[in-house]
């Protein structure tokens, strides 16, 4: 039995590990958020007077991002007029007329695309309460493309596999099927998510070939035959120009007999509907062989008399014996023997070789082609190309002397960044140094902000964003910056300040909501230094960017305002 003195003694015990707040220290904290909320208050007062919607609404949502923890309701009204600012016009409803499941996607223009990386920033803020998040997004499905509605749940996935969380990304899949399940985007995102969970991806799958079965498509054939592109894609995620670097798990047996079964149900429902059709659709059904050997073996006689039906006059009558997958490399083997031989010295053999990472054989075939501006773009691909492969294998000396060969903005963001993160990783600062000044002198010798190659975004020149919506070398620039930061501060400051004299001579529209400006930067340098980030930030000229870039600094204050408060100490007597 214990006595009342040992008992105290626990209680005693006890209570000294209680938190203990300190009342000078909670004071103080509120004093800052006093602080911090006026400013931003003060900062929303510059919005109004911003010309264009979208600028509107981008600066809204910085602002947003920075008041979340302050003022819940104010920045919810905040990004709700925001995300409001980006509807379409009533003039441009009537112009898209009806917007049903299958119509094929529209061609991007520079307003869809500045609308897109607008809602975009707006519901990176929002997304932090998903109710709230789902509300903007339902509230503006009549207001909005139903390009635009997926290209949403398109980001939300995309985010929600960078955070690792694949439950939120399965539900955005989910609600992007929904609106129409033709898009090749579903394509990119279900395989990601196969990357990470391969039975998740195979669930999706499988509620896709159930909602085929039962979906209404406008467009007739073209947008079916879309739909079980997109479906084969899935099943085949290695076949069909596959990436060299990027091998997706295959599907579980239960997809594939899924699979074989919905193929051959379709084909036979289609061959009875109109008779003579299979013959069209004799690769759709060979592609099922193999699998139904291994997965189905129970449909073979179905797959037979289809097969039998799906025969014309001269045309080979075998059945496969290798993979759709083994299939594309024997193509790639034999585009390779062609190019060697001197044969194939094509623009698609260079793609193919580079993308496979056979850059001797890339420079063998271009050294053939006629001298003149395509042939230096090619060389220049393939100089990025490897010097990149070069920094994932580590020999980062070599990338850095191949790197000095590159000419264009595209390829020095793509390359220079990635040579400078591998510096850092060995915490080699005199290599960061010696990359970051070599990378500056290029992009300074660069005189103009060349147009982005219709090449570089995979569309027709006319629908590529022009130098009014990109800026090259600010974008190179700032992605120097953010590679610098974590391993030299004073450096990166530097660089923020050619950012901001560069910005300010930028030909980027920035009513349209784009300030070429990365305000990531803007908050991890004033985790640095607040004082060299103020500075750059009060130097732009134009009204957008320094809304953006201040808030972006209020964004770091009120995240260590929070962490603050998350901290609270504990004293131990």
């Amino acid at each position: 039995m214990r006595t009342l003195g040992s008992v105290l003694a626990l209680c005693l015990a006890a209570l000294s590990v209680i938190p203990q707040t300190d009342p000078k220290s909670k004071s103080n904290e509120s004093l800052q958020k006093a602080v911090l909320l006026a400013d931003l208050k003060s900062l929303a007062l510059e919005v109004p007077k911003l010309d264009g919607p979208l600028a509107r609404a981008l600066a809204n949502a910085e602002i947003a991002d920075a008041a979340w923890m302050l003022d819940r309701n104010w920045s919810k009204n905040l990004l709700r007029e925001a995300y409001q600012l980006t509807y379409l016009s009533e003039e441009e409803q009537r112009q898209i007329g009806p917007d049903l499941p299958g119509t094929p996607p529209r061609p991007p223009t520079a307003i869809s695309r500045a609308r897109t990386d607008v809602r975009k920033r707006i519901v990176s803020v929002a997304r932090r309460d998903a109710v709230f998040s789902d509300q903007l997004l339902h509230d503006s499905s009549a207001r909005i493309t139903k390009d635009d509605r997926q290209m949403m749940y398109t980001q939300l996935t995309r985010m929600a596999l960078e955070e690792g969380d694949n439950q939120a990304a399965v539900r955005s899949i989910q609600e992007n099927m929904a609106i129409d399940p033709t898009q090749s985007m579903l394509v990119e995102l279900i395989n990601d998510l196969a990357v990470k969970d391969r039975a998740a991806a195979d669930n999706l799958i499988l509620q896709y070939i159930g909602g085929l079965s039962k979906a209404e498509l406008v467009g007739g054939k073209l947008s079916r035959g879309r739909a079980d592109l997109v479906l084969r894609w899935l099943v085949f995620p290695n076949s069909f120009f596959p990436d060299p670097n990027k091998r997706i798990p295959s599907p579980g047996p239960h997809v594939m007999r899924t699979y074989v079964r919905y193929v051959i149900e379709m084909l036979g429902a289609q061959e009875q509907k109109e008779p003579g059709s299979i013959s069209r659709q004799r690769t759709i059904l060979l592609a099922v062989w193999l699998p139904l050997n291994q997965y189905a073996p129970e449909l073979r006689e179905r797959f037979m008399q289809l097969e039998a039906l799906s025969r014309t006059p001269g045309q080979d009558a075998s059945l496969p014996t290798k993979s759709n997958e083994e299939l594309d490399q024997d193509r790639f083997r034999q585009k390779q023997k062609e190019s060697l031989d001197g044969t194939g010295a094509s623009e698609q053999s260079i793609d193919s070789m580079i993308s496979h990472e056979d850059f001797e054989t890339a420079r063998k075939l271009i050294a053939r082609l006629a001298e003149g501006e395509r042939k230096k773009q090619l060389m220049e691909q393939v100089n990025a190309k490897e010097a990149m492969s070069l920094v994932k294998n580590g020999d980062l000396v070599a990338a850095q002397n191949l790197a000095e060969r590159l000419t264009s903005v595209n390829s020095i963001l793509q390359v220079y960044p990635l040579i400078i993160q591998g510096y850092a990783t060995n915490k080699d600062q005199v290599g960061v140094f010696a990359v970051a000044y070599q990378a500056m002198r290029k992009l300074k010798e660069i005189k103009t902000n060349p147009a982005p190659t219709n090449k570089q975004f995979g569309m027709p020149a006319e629908f590529a964003p022009t130098a009014s919506e990109v800026d090259g070398v600010l974008s190179a620039l700032g992605r120097l910056a953010k590679a610098v930061l974590p391993i030299d501060s004073l450096l990166a400051a530097e660089i923020v300040d050619e950012i901001v004299v560069k910005a300010n001579g930028s030909q980027i529209d920035t009513t349209q909501g784009r300030t070429g400006i990365d305000s990531e930067l803007f908050r991890s340098l004033s985790a640095k230094d607040e004082v060299r980030a103020r500075a750059a930030a009060d130097s732009f000229k134009d009204r957008l960017r320094r809304i953006v870039a201040l808030s972006a600094i209020y964004q770091w204050k009120a995240g260590k305002l929070d962490t603050g408060h998350k901290e609270a100490q504990i004293t131990f007597r």
